[in-house]
């Protein structure tokens, strides 16, 4: 937790304290009721469907030691910073913070690996300094000044995720964060209903690029065809990364989940060539951070997976990878690929739902997919949900469609046994995860 001075909190917000200054200092921030702490600023944020100032009253009850509250809001009790637009308050306060850290800021975006990136980059600056790092996938124009808030401004290292849904958001978000160090994953059609292209959802990821410094770095995938266009914007030094090609770090597969770079073998936790780029890219930040391979080898081995992407678990023999967190064409290709290869004494069971927020694209990209699952080495296929219709696979054997979790469940309870393997892929608002659920609860 973070502490504040009442008086610095006010120059950040550029207004005056109501009703008296706080005693002392704040400690830290929230915009939670039900989480909130004692000596907390609470900020009351308005959306579509709720209102944080109905909440103001609560938030002192429990131990709020002011409020950021919107000028049309009056309250008389206790110590306010009445602002024209809480949402834009929240970012100033990140903002002015900003300039007290001493450490170095890296911020990571992409449309696939963006968490994954983040957790191993974070595992890797911790085995050589405090670090702090986004927590969930707070990356959007609240999460990300919440986390910046949150961070102890001793920290040696800090790691945001940044997200988008619409044009403009990246530019904003990392102009908010500055970063010291900006690192780019792979770049493919998702959040694509909002924008015209592949190309400008790639040249909305670039402006990320674009926001560090001449002093700073930015990473890139050499591999990548938005290499050149993104590069060409970067003032910073350009560190690159490749699988096999010629870049500043050249990552070499070996057996057993080895990645070999710069002569040193590092183990990479989770399987598949987009695991090996996205550990290539940890590695890579921590030696140009002076970290030696040791310390980051022991770094990826502190790695946790985050929820529901590859996550392992077994029921009654049959063993369940839940990666059904998010997806998109290009994941979904990754992770199904992967999966096919592992060795499995028994059969292979892909359980795929929708890909959302793909626009006019959808269609095309689920016939695609299909195309792809078709040539798979998969003894069965199971597609959830209206938006998997446009999937068809005429060379799986065993092909099932249904409307919902429940069914699926079913028919993995009917075709599967022991020594079996399952993979569950779709996007988040699918829940596909409760195909797991309900396996269980029959």
């Amino acid at each position: 937790m973070c502490d504040f001075r009442p008086g610095e909190l006010a120059q950040w917000a550029g207004r005056l304290w109501k009703n008296g200054m706080p005693e002392g200092v704040i400690k830290g921030v929230s915009k939670d009721t039900r989480t909130i702490k004692p000596g907390n600023l609470y900020i009351a944020l308005r959306g579509d469907h709720f209102d944080g100032h109905d909440f103001v009253g609560e938030a002192f009850a429990k131990g709020a030691a002011a409020a950021l509250v919107a000028d049309d809001f009056q309250w008389k009790t206790h110590p306010v910073l009445s602002v024209t637009d809480t949402v834009r308050g929240l970012q100033d306060l990140a903002k002015g913070y900003r300039k007290k850290w001493i450490g170095t800021p890296v911020g990571v975006t992409g449309s696939v690996g963006k968490t994954t990136v983040k957790e191993m980059v974070a595992s890797v600056l911790a085995s050589a300094g405090r670090t702090h790092k986004t927590a969930g996938n707070y990356n959007n124009h609240i999460g990300l000044p919440l986390t910046m808030l949150s961070m102890p401004h001793s920290c040696r290292y800090g790691v945001f995720e940044i997200g988008m849904n619409h044009p403009g958001e990246i530019g904003a978000l990392a102009g908010l964060l500055k970063p010291q160090v900006g690192i780019l994953t792979d770049i493919c059609n998702a959040h694509r209903e909002s924008f015209a292209s592949l190309e400008e959802i790639a040249r909305e990821k670039a402006k990320l690029a674009e926001q560090v410094p001449a002093s700073g770095l930015v990473l890139l995938d050499r591999d990548s065809e938005w290499f050149g266009m993104i590069r060409s914007n970067c003032a910073a030094r350009v560190i690159t990364v490749s699988l096999g090609g010629d870049a500043d770090y050249s990552g070499q597969a070996k057996p057993g989940g080895i990645l070999c770079v710069e002569g040193f073998d590092y183990f990479i936790p989770l399987p598949g060539e987009h695991m090996l780029r996205n550990a290539l890219r940890a590695i890579a930040v921590g030696r140009e951070l002076e970290i030696e391979p040791e310390q980051i080898a022991a770094g990826l081995r502190q790695f946790e997976v985050p929820p529901m992407r590859w996550q392992e678990s077994e029921i009654g023999g049959i063993r369940f990878i839940n990666d059904a967190y998010n997806a998109n064409p290009l994941s979904m290709r990754a992770n199904l690929r992967t999966f096919s290869a592992l060795p499995v004494s028994g059969a292979k069971w892909a359980v795929i739902g929708g890909m959302r927020e793909l626009g006019e694209t959808a269609e095309k990209e689920h016939r695609e997919l299909g195309e792809f699952v078709d040539q798979l080495p998969l003894d069965g296929v199971i597609c959830v949900g209206t938006l998997a219709e446009n999937i068809r696979c005429g060379n799986i054997a065993q092909f099932y469609r249904c409307a919902r979790a429940e069914e699926a469940a079913a028919v993995l309870r009917a075709k599967t046994g022991e020594g079996d393997a399952v993979l569950l892929k779709a996007s988040r608002g699918e829940k596909l995860e409760d195909v797991i659920t309900f396996f269980k609860e029959n």
